[in-house]
């Protein structure tokens, strides 16, 4: 890039920095879902309620009511540890947990909380004490099944509203998913993720002409690269920078109206992946690493068959499920005799227990061609850095409970039967994109 190039790039990104720095932090990507849920949300109905149960619906319009009538409120319902992503440490502490929370939400909202859990609630208001509230919520019974949680919640609600003068009347079951919100918060949340994602892009845009001038200049310094040198280096640098902004501009807008909007795929729009290459082109690097089982798992072992090799988080809740869906819709779709096989290297150095990747087997219902790769720090970090994957780890400490928070790019290559990269796709990416290039690898 041009020297005039980076000035302007660099007075663009001070200057959206400086108006919108404040709000970028609410547009991360963690394992704690109901925070970035109820950033633009009323209620969390835990990450695996598909369709709305009646006593889920009731729930939801007793908020709405409780909204209405000058009661502000939002509710988390947490029917198991898996609800909690990586803070599965609160699992079974709501009074701890719903303080951690209300943290979580305080850049965005700062009214009640409500956090309800197989073994009781929890409450938090910044600036109030939770004490009348703990002892007027001991008095609601809690059954623990998803539906009694909702009971449970609603009934809380309800009792909370009466103690601050407020009678709720009886609220007829919400008829969308949509009912848990208010308008002004779902602006809030999408607008929010505007920002997050503006700051995101001011960010890449300093950053990254800054990295690519410093390492061009020592290249220069030694001489020419060899062809076989390896990766472009802007591509090298450009993808984990690209990945983060992806993940970064688009994680708060799909929590924000996954459980609201019907879900349209643009299933008759074909879009071709962003990075793609030639046959032979770019051998892809191998690695060896173990599979849930602890057996060893490497790109070798598959030659003679495409390969998706992509970099997850076990314990996310938010983007990587979704990812881990789009790549189950494209393999089920295609014939047995070419479907490939997945290879998800863990971006997670902490999730690499057997019960964690065992738990996503399920509850992401995971096709058999998905194989996870766990390993040691060192070793999955040289992964990562081989295949250009941006991962950053930030450690925090909120409510007693150390939290470890992890960005990272969100990305699937597609390598073909001799063992090259032939594309490579960022999220969001759909089933349609993927099949036309394995498609044309078959």
């Amino acid at each position: 890039m041009a020297r005039w190039g980076v000035s302007r790039a660099s007075a663009l990104a001070l200057l959206i920095v400086a108006l919108l720095g404040a709000s970028a932090r609410i547009a991360r990507a963690d394992g704690d879902p109901a925070s970035d849920y109820l950033i633009g949300n009323q209620v969390f109905l835990t990450s695996q309620s598909v369709n709305l149960s009646p006593a889920q619906r009731q729930l939801l319009a007793v908020v709405h009511a409780a909204t209405r009538s000058g009661f502000p409120v939002r509710v988390a319902v947490i029917s198991s540890a898996y609800d909690l992503g990586s803070i599965t440490a609160l699992w079974g502490k709501p009074r701890l947990y719903a303080r951690f929370l209300g943290l979580e939400l305080s850049s965005a909202y700062r009214q009640r909380l409500l956090v309800v859990m197989p073994g009781g609630f929890g409450f938090n208001w910044p600036g109030h004490s939770p004490t009348a509230a703990d002892r007027l919520l001991t008095e609601v019974p809690v059954r623990s099944t998803s539906d009694g949680l909702s009971v449970a919640a609603a009934a809380a609600v309800r009792r909370l509203a009466l103690a601050a003068g407020v009678t709720l009347a009886p609220a007829r079951p919400a008829a969308e998913a949509g009912t848990a919100r208010s308008g002004g918060a779902d602006w809030l949340g999408i607008g929010a993720a505007a920002v997050g994602g503006l700051a995101a892009l001011a960010v890449v845009a300093f950053a990254v002409p800054r990295v690519l001038r410093r390492r061009r200049a020592v290249h220069q310094a030694r001489g020419p690269a060899p062809p076989s040198a390896g990766r472009p280096l802007s591509l090298r640098w450009a993808i984990p920078g690209v990945g983060l902004l992806c993940a970064t501009a688009v994680v708060v807008p799909i929590l924000a109206i996954r459980r609201s909007a019907p879900q349209v795929s643009p299933s008759s729009v074909v879009t071709p992946p962003p990075f793609s290459w030639h046959a032979g082109q770019r051998p892809a690097p191998d690695f060896v690493l173990r599979d849930q089982g602890g057996r060893p798992v490497s790109l070798a072992a598959y030659r003679g068959r495409p390969v998706i090799v992509t970099f997850v988080d076990p314990l996310c809740r938010n983007l990587c499920p979704l990812e881990a869906h789009v790549l189950n819709q494209t393999i089920s779709q295609m014939p047995a005799a070419q479907r490939p096989t997945i290879l998800a290297v863990s971006v997670d150095v902490y999730a690499s227990a057997r019960a964690d990747l065992l738990q996503d087997v399920g509850k992401w219902h995971l096709v058999p061609q998905w194989h996870w790769a766990v390993g040691s720090g060192p070793r999955l970090a040289a992964v990562w850095k081989r295949y250009s994957i941006g991962v950053s780890v930030t450690t925090k400490r909120i409510a007693g409970t150390t939290i470890k928070y992890i960005l990272h790019t969100e990305a699937a290559y597609v390598i073909d039967a001799t063992g090259h990269e032939r594309a490579l796709f960022l999220w969001p990416f759909y089933p349609q994109d993927l099949k036309r290039v394995l498609r044309e690898l078959a």
